[in-house]
């Protein structure tokens, strides 16, 4: 008989010493059924660097860079999800497939080179446009005290105003607790950049599951950089 496997499990007879060798259970079926099932196993497991994408070791090549991390998650707590390299002279950055089913928890590491003028990066899950929450402190070095601006905003559009930037770009970190579960999503930012720095918390008002994230400035265009994607752990 043929092989079954992998649609279905082979039920091969197994012979004893009185066992006929003939007809139906011949000595030459025996061996050629067990070829049949040893390269059908061969097959779903796959050769040293397999392009058959139904194969094993295809599926491990393809996804080693997310098992070695996995493999150390228990001491890092963190995964990196997916690296955005900001062009030149863009107006918005969209980083799809975010957030998913893997992760409750997020943490986005933004590096911007540089901006053709100072301004905010403002922040839009999906292509929600209202119910976004937020409040932002901020100021210039290097007397905080003197130039310190509180900015809160309620139902609008995005996260607004809500990471500044100079000319020649910045740096900071965004949190994000529970963008893809079906409940509110709350966020807290830390951003510097050579003329001050910023922080900011808010909360998104409805219960939609999200998948994707989009930063824009608040004017003009930017240049360079990279957002990268963590997800925290479930352990």
């Amino acid at each position: 008989m043929a092989t079954n496997f992998p649609s279905s499990l082979d039920t091969l007879t197994n012979p004893t010493p009185t066992t006929s060798m003939s007809g139906s259970l011949s000595h030459a079926g025996q061996h050629s059924d067990l070829n049949d099932a040893v390269e059908a196993l061969q097959a779903k497991v796959g050769a040293d660097s397999s392009a058959v994408t139904s194969s094993h070791d295809y599926k491990i090549a393809d996804h080693a860079s997310r098992l070695t991390t996995l493999e150390g998650a228990a001491g890092s707590g963190l995964v990196l999800v997916s690296r955005t390299t900001i062009g030149t002279a863009v107006s918005s950055v969209t980083v799809s497939d975010a957030f998913s089913t893997d992760y409750d928890n997020y943490k986005i590491c933004i590096t911007l080179e540089s901006a053709s003028a100072a301004a905010y990066l403002e922040v839009q899950l999906g292509s929600t446009t209202t119910g976004y929450y937020g409040l932002s402190i901020g100021g210039s070095y290097p007397d905080f005290s003197a130039s310190a601006v509180k900015y809160g905003f309620t139902n609008q559009a995005n996260w607004h105003n809500y990471m500044s930037y100079s000319s020649t770009g910045g740096a900071g970190t965004l949190e994000l607790q529970s963008p893809y579960l079906s409940q509110r999503t709350f966020s807290q930012h830390q951003f510097s950049h050579t003329g001050g720095m910023n922080s900011a918390s808010g909360y998104l008002n409805d219960t939609t599951s999200y998948s994707s994230i989009t930063f824009l400035p608040s004017s003009g265009t930017l240049t360079g950089g990279t957002i990268d994607v963590y997800g925290y752990v479930k352990l």
